[in-house]
């Protein structure tokens, strides 16, 4: 087996009566996402789709959503998830740059896709797919279409795109991320049997589909047989997530780990009231090395694992299991070693300071195709050796350490110079994060004149500790690393991903002294 969709026959055919998604009170079973999967591709396959066309999904969380990623897939389709908030003209630019074969939505997007279509060059075909009615757009009718078309659905090889998922640039436009079916099913066959997924797990469905966590979801789920745990778009609040945790009985919990942050610093969790929780998943971000311990003192018999992966490098990439509670000293925990198949290359070209510290670059399978339709960001970022290995530049700061592996220190671009100094944010964050009032900070620089005046860090918490802050940094940091500025917030605002938004806080309060 080379793809994910061999895995997902396999997977239908010996769990129909088991559930597939739970949304609420609300299931799906196996044998009917099956049957609403096949059809989502007989009717893609009638219409006149392609090997390797796009298939835009503007949808919100529904048994319509996961049935759509696997017909777009059978019939040969590249799924392609959309933010569903994000702004309108943004999302015309993603449709304008796939050039979509066409695009899913439901009615609670259908308003925000009229929005849209003012500011799209070229009608694209839409497709409404779901319960309710529309006069407006074409509808699938599950009971009456055919599934003889699938005769003629085409082979899918290693070689053909998956998926693409849109990322934030730079330069302020979203990249395309192409990842293959082989990547693909290179992530979840390793991650199938190291995580031991299976009928009578149930897995947390709490990213948005536009997220590569959301894609770890849906495929660790439906290949193994497991239970999909689905948390709607209006699930926010850490109660309302603590609530569907319990009611679901999530054995595996997938969540950001600023979430999961604000989860432990919420008081709501509490030893004995998630029973069933066997393994959690930490990814996206840093979690501070005290919320780990104080979750491993809650949760004695559950396995924490410390995820970590590019989107261009198909989901995770390498993971730490912590078999014991790791040093409260530490500043940051460690993201272990990379998958089979892979290694990773520090590149200390522009590192004085010493060469255990460089730029990550991996390489293997999981390295996905590139940016779309944007040869010259690819080119920069993705590239392949004399041995035929695809590499990619992460652009993260890396240490190694021979026994529990690498170390994520911030961002290259988060570097800069101060007073002659070279300062990685990341680290004097790392440092915040170990006070116990500390929910969440990011410090950014204050420019004066095109050179670095000082530092402010901007944090959460329950009042203002600035000479608490200041007495332990003072312990932890050289001078030079100490911030100048503080700027107290209840909570930092949230990118679509639900990921603190450094660049709306950098534009927001660097200027604020």
């Amino acid at each position: 087996m080379n793809t994910v969709l061999e895995l997902i026959h396999k997977s239908f055919f010996l769990n129909k009566s088991k559930v597939a998604v739970r949304i609420y009170d609300n299931s799906l079973s196996y044998g009917e996402l099956h049957h609403m999967s096949n059809r989502i591709a007989s009717f893609l396959l009638e219409k006149g789709i392609q090997k390797g066309d796009r298939i835009a999904v503007l949808m919100n969380k529904s048994i319509y959503l996961y049935a759509a990623i696997i017909g777009i897939m059978r019939s040969g389709g590249v799924y392609v998830p959309l933010e569903t908030r994000s702004p309108s003209l943004r999302l015309a630019k993603m449709l304008g740059d796939i050039s979509p074969f066409c695009v899913f939505i439901d009615h609670s997007t259908s308003t925000n896709y009229q929005k849209i279509q003012q500011f799209l060059q070229q009608k694209i075909k839409t497709v409404f797919l779901d319960d309710t009615e529309s006069q407006e757009y074409e509808k699938i009718n599950f009971e009456e279409i055919s599934v003889r078309a699938l005769l003629d659905s085409p082979s899918i090889s290693p070689e053909d795109l998956a998926y693409i998922l849109f990322t934030s640039g730079s330069t302020g436009t979203p990249k395309g991320v192409m990842i293959t079916h082989g990547s693909l099913y290179c992530y979840v066959n390793w991650s199938l049997s190291y995580f031991h997924f299976g009928p009578g797990e149930v897995i947390s469905g709490i990213q948005i589909a536009s997220a590569d966590g959301s894609v770890a979801d849906v495929f660790l789920t439906f290949c193994s047989g497991s239970t999909l745990g689905v948390y709607p778009e209006e699930v926010i609040f850490p109660k309302d997530i603590l609530r569907l945790t319990y009611n679901y009985g999530v054995t595996k919990l997938h969540l950001i780990s600023t979430a999961l942050n604000t989860l432990v610093k919420s008081g709501l969790i509490q030893p004995g009231l998630l029973k069933n929780l066997k393994d959690v998943y930490l990814c996206g971000e840093m979690l501070p090395v005290n919320t780990l311990i104080e979750l491993i003192n809650m949760f004695p018999h559950t396995k924490f694992h410390n995820c970590y992966g590019p989107t261009e490098t198909t989901i995770w990439i390498s993971v730490h299991t912590f078999h014991k509670k790791p040093n409260p000293e530490e500043r940051i925990l460690p993201v272990g070693f990379p998958l089979p198949g892979h290694r990773f290359v520090l590149d200390n070209t522009d590192f004085s300071e010493g060469k255990n510290k460089g730029e990550l670059i991996i390489f293997g399978p999981q390295v996905g195709a590139g940016y779309w339709n944007d040869p010259e960001k690819t080119d920069r970022a993705f590239g392949v050796n004399e041995k035929g290995e695809r590499f990619y530049r992460t652009g993260d700061i890396t240490s190694f350490d021979p026994e529990r592996g690498y170390f994520i220190h911030g961002r290259m671009d988060s570097q800069i110079k101060i007073r002659g100094y070279r300062i990685e944010l990341g680290e004097i964050e790392h440092a915040v994060y170990e006070l116990p009032f500390i929910n969440e900070n990011v410090v950014i620089p204050i420019y004066r004149d095109g050179e670095v005046e000082g530092l402010k860090l901007v944090y959460s918490a329950e009042r203002d500790y600035k000479k608490e802050i200041l007495s332990n940094l003072r312990k932890r940091l050289p001078k030079y690393m100490i911030p100048k500025y503080f700027f107290r917030l209840e909570k930092l605002p949230k990118n679509k991903s639900n990921k603190i938004d450094r660049k709306l806080i950098t534009e927001k309060y660097r200027d604020f002294v």
